[in-house]
């Protein structure tokens, strides 16, 4: 493991509260990370070690069972929630509720290249 894996994971440890199992609340000593879009080469592949890696892509648990309840499956959909929870985190992290804006402008205009009607307004074309 790398520093950065290494940090992103003390970073999910303190999230979870100590040790605490996220899924039934139990304490625990020795526990386990469990991804939610599993570390396997397959969505390493496709989404790469920084979706893989994130702090957000995983909890500590407390046992095999609390670790397969938190995976999401492969639906791609569940991907995508978990991913978009990534993104806006990070956009956040970088330019604070500007960021949300900007990226949700983005997606928006996607939508319209698409021809997709969200019903929602760019709320930076008001400006």
């Amino acid at each position: 493991m790398n520093n950065a894996e290494i940090e992103q994971r003390e970073q999910a440890l303190q999230r979870a509260g100590g040790c605490i199992c996220q899924k039934c609340g139990k304490p625990f000593r020795a526990g386990q990370y469990a991804h939610k879009i599993a570390n396997k080469e397959m969505w390493r592949k496709k989404y790469g070690s920084f979706i893989i890696d994130h702090t957000l892509n995983g909890e500590y648990v407390c046992s095999l069972s609390c670790n397969q309840s938190v995976d999401v499956g492969s639906s791609y959909g569940n991907h995508l929630e978990v991913i978009a929870d990534i993104l806006i985190y990070e956009y956040q992290k970088m330019w604070g509720a500007d960021g949300i804006v900007a990226l949700s402008d983005k997606l928006l205009e996607k939508y319209k290249q698409y021809g997709i009607n969200t019903g929602v307004e760019n709320r930076t074309e008001k400006n």
